[in-house]
């Protein structure tokens, strides 16, 4: 789930232009439209959407599991699953009331899915507490796989997920986009951002699996969310500030986002 909000606070931090979404509405309860926003005001919504998409991730993904977790805990017989279980209800509920919001799923829907159906699987097929902790560690390896098997088609996982994030909706801008993505230089860009990708989430998994074996579960409920949103954030940034440096838009940096216009042939 931390992917999806992770995302938006990413997005707030290196694309304060591409505003769209929570923060227009913000701006319009303000009776201010796009066109007419200051910079001032901008920045002020920009910077509350980030505010909130860390204190959503951080309620959603550590603070509610583990109050539901310590809750449910002295109901149940030792080595019971249920608790577990139903501390993992939280993320579940936001992804299916952001997909029933948007009437739709992208890509970082597509993982916040699966990282649901992985920690399902992971308690369904555990015989403990600990087990199933360590079958979590699973969501990232399985992520990488999807990544690695885009680079073997020839289609970066990455370039999908910059479009979006980058064009939205707008046929326009994703016109734009995909003119600048179909230049062979842009390829190496979006190839390696997707090996950086690749190697990242085992990274993530091993740090997972390291607390899941080391940490008892009251403590993985609170580090283990703590280790996901702060390498998310460190990963998602890194790839949008590095997908400007080499992909750099005509009409100046702000306008292009990710793969805005022209490309800069400076691949390393």
């Amino acid at each position: 789930m931390s992917h999806i909000l992770v995302t938006e606070f990413a997005a707030t931090i290196t694309e304060p232009q591409a505003i769209v979404g929570y923060q227009t509405n913000q701006l319009r309860k303000q009776g201010v439209h796009m066109g007419q926003a200051s910079s001032d005001q901008l920045e002020t919504a920009t910077h509350r959407v980030a505010h909130m998409a860390l204190f959503r991730s951080a309620l959603i993904s550590m603070v509610a599991p583990s109050i539901i977790y310590r809750l449910a805990e002295p109901h149940f017989p030792a080595g019971s699953l249920w608790a577990l279980g139903l501390s993992g209800l939280p993320p579940a509920i936001a992804l299916a009331y952001s997909v029933f919001k948007l009437k739709a799923i992208d890509f970082l829907g597509l993982f916040a899915a699966e990282n649901v159906v992985v920690d399902m699987m992971a308690l369904v097929l555990a015989h403990s507490e600990k087990g199933a902790l360590i079958g979590r560690a699973f969501e990232n390896p399985i992520l990488a796989l999807f990544f690695l098997g885009s680079l073997m088609l020839g289609q970066p996982l990455v370039l999908s997920m910059s479009r979006q994030l980058s064009t939205g909706n707008d046929p326009r801008k994703r016109a734009s986009f995909d003119a600048v993505a179909s230049q062979p230089h842009a390829m190496r860009v979006y190839r390696f951002m997707t090996w950086v990708w690749v190697f990242a989430l085992f990274i993530k998994a091993g740090g997972s699996l390291l607390i899941a074996e080391f940490a008892v579960t009251k403590s993985y409920l609170f580090l283990n969310p703590i280790w996901s949103i702060v390498s998310d954030a460190i990963l998602v940034t890194w790839t949008m500030l590095y997908g400007r440096a080499k992909l750099v838009s005509p009409e100046g940096p702000a306008s292009g986002g990710i793969a805005g216009g022209q490309l800069n042939r400076s691949i390393s």
